[in-house]
């Protein structure tokens, strides 16, 4: 009877085909559709794939069910053409295995022996169109699989733009960050220069008295005056660069304790004195997954947006770090986060709060209830980022007109204790021959004091293209070469690769006071020995030149 029905089939169709040709695989195009036909009769087979050449596909022929199954998996092809009643394996087992590995293929079903209940149960396994035959018409079957196709064309174009705007959102995202991390400088630059104004009055004010001075046994106590003045000049610095940089975020595990200190001090520096600033920062050893710098991004954004909050820039800011255990019945009831133990950072004001109907809306990006230019929405959204970044999570709690208290939860990875370099190490004492190498010439006489009181003998120079001839005309004269990255002509890093051209296992120090060019990658490449940040100090330099050395 199939065989009849097939026959039958063939004189409807009212077309002339070659039945003697037997296309099994014809080559592929670069736009031509795969097509898979899985068909028991092979007349019928070769009257299939023939009519469909006419339309330029690729034709895959199979002739059972375990056939069509390894066929579809070498292959991977577009669409497929699947009988029900196939030898080997069934039909509705075919597809339900297509359907399992492969969902968006579609399946087309041509059988003219299936049931009413084998369609209904081709269309639930994911079958995407049902042809009977015989077919009376073939431009149905055309039909049924353009429509297929377009399907898949459409789904790919969809896949590739959902890619395309997921990329669009990362980089947004990315510019949406560094765009408030400048709002937020913005708004430390009139605090940064109260402070470094304030520094340099005391280096300038000690220095000024030293030189006046007729008392011998003042001096070293004004100089200590100036090396703590200095210090904390070098901090401040490093923590404006740490804060301003671009790049990805570098979770490891920190503690969050001095970074939340070091974030306090910079909105001392950044508020008006009207603003009273309380602390309850715990010294703890539990560390959280996290950057730091993204950590003080967190509390310059929620400190400065509770300051917008005070009435006439006048009011109280608390701010404190807390070790917090989250049971199941409060994550389940209130918390809304996993069990577990956390860290909690809590920013508290007596600000004017935030109404009931808003309150949800805060962490929207560019969402604002400021007046124009005290804010853009901005830095709210990106606290919210970073802390879910962190795998942690906020509460807000407010009541207007008496302020508004936000919890961020960050769980807590690690128990371990921070190491800390110690001052009262003795210095480092050596010998041998170093070529230092500075633009500035204090920077480089200073240099050459340094390393000469620590038992070196030292060749300055104030330029890298000197410094390059100095060291071919003597290639072994020296061993040691310390150069600054940042100088006219030729920086450090390629005065490091000529050097290492004549000299290759040469031991070099990379100095820099900032550089976003020095990547860990780079520094790798070039081999540094020892990398020192500037402003060099005599301990620095000293521990850094054994390093090289040794």
């Amino acid at each position: 009877m199939p065989k009849q029905k097939n026959m039958r089939y063939l004189f409807q169709s009212n077309i002339t085909f070659c039945l003697q040709e037997n296309i099994y695989m014809k080559p592929a195009t670069p736009s031509s559709p795969v097509l898979l036909t899985i068909e028991d009769d092979p007349l019928l087979r070769s009257t299939l794939s023939t009519y469909l050449d006419s339309y330029d596909y690729t034709i895959i022929e199979a002739e059972n069910g375990q056939q069509g199954l390894e066929q579809f998996n070498r292959y991977k092809p577009d669409i497929v053409l699947l009988d029900l009643r196939l030898p080997i394996l069934d039909g509705l087992d075919v597809l339900y295995t297509i359907h399992t590995s492969s969902p968006e293929t579609p399946v087309i079903i041509v059988s003219g022996m299936g049931t009413f209940e084998d369609v209904v149960t081709a269309m639930k396994n994911g079958a995407w169109d049902y042809i009977q035959k015989p077919i009376t018409d073939l431009a149905l079957l055309q039909i049924s699989i353009d429509k297929a196709l377009l399907h898949v064309r459409l789904r790919q174009e969809n896949e590739h733009y959902r890619k395309n705007l997921e990329e669009e959102v990362r980089q947004r995202t990315a510019e949406l960050h560094q765009a408030q991390k400048l709002e937020a400088i913005g708004a430390l630059a009139g605090g940064i220069a109260h402070d470094f104004n304030n520094i340099l009055g005391v280096i300038s004010g000690y220095t000024e008295l030293s030189l006046l001075s007729n008392n011998p046994k003042t001096i070293p106590e004004n100089l200590q005056q100036i090396q703590r003045a200095a210090e904390r000049a070098t901090d401040l610095v490093s923590q404006l660069l740490t804060f301003s940089r671009k790049g990805q975020s570098e979770h490891h595990p920190i503690s969050i304790y001095p970074v939340i200190k070091e974030a306090v001090k910079m909105l001392n520096a950044s508020l008006p004195a009207t603003v009273d600033i309380k602390t309850d920062i715990a010294v703890g050893l539990e560390k959280i997954m996290a950057d730091p710098t993204e950590i003080l991004q967190v509390v310059m954004n929620l400190g400065t947006n509770s300051f917008h909050a005070l009435k006439e820039e006048t009011g109280t800011l608390d701010i404190s770090v807390q070790p917090t255990e989250i049971t199941e019945a409060m994550a389940m009831e209130y918390i809304g986060g996993d069990p577990g133990e956390y860290l909690r950072l809590r920013v508290k004001d007596n600000g004017c709060g935030i109404p009931a109907d808003t309150i949800q809306n805060i962490f929207d990006p560019f969402f604002t209830t400021k007046d124009a230019g005290k804010g853009t929405g901005l830095g709210l959204a990106v606290v919210h980022d970073i802390v879910n970044g962190c795998g942690g999570f906020i509460q807000v709690n407010s009541t207007p007109g008496e302020g508004t208290a936000i919890d961020l939860y960050f769980p807590v990875v690690e128990h371990t204790p921070d190491e800390k370099e110690t001052d009262s190490t003795p210095l480092s004492y050596g010998s041998g021959r170093v070529l230092f190498i500075d633009d500035e010439p204090a920077l480089a006489e200073l240099g050459n004091h340094m390393l000469t009181h620590l038992g070196y003998q030292v060749t300055a120079c104030q330029s890298s293209l000197r410094g390059l001839e100095i060291f071919r005309a003597r290639p072994d004269d020296f061993d040691l070469i310390i150069t600054d990255q940042a100088m006219p002509g030729l920086p450090g890093s390629e005065l490091i690769t000529l050097l290492r051209e004549i000299r290759p296992n040469l031991p070099v120090i990379l100095c820099t006071g900032y550089s976003s060019t020095l990547t860990n990658k780079k520094l790798n490449t070039l081999q540094v020995n020892t990398f020192l940040m500037k402003p060099l100090t005599l301990r620095a330099l000293a521990l850094g030149v054994q390093q090289a050395l040794h």
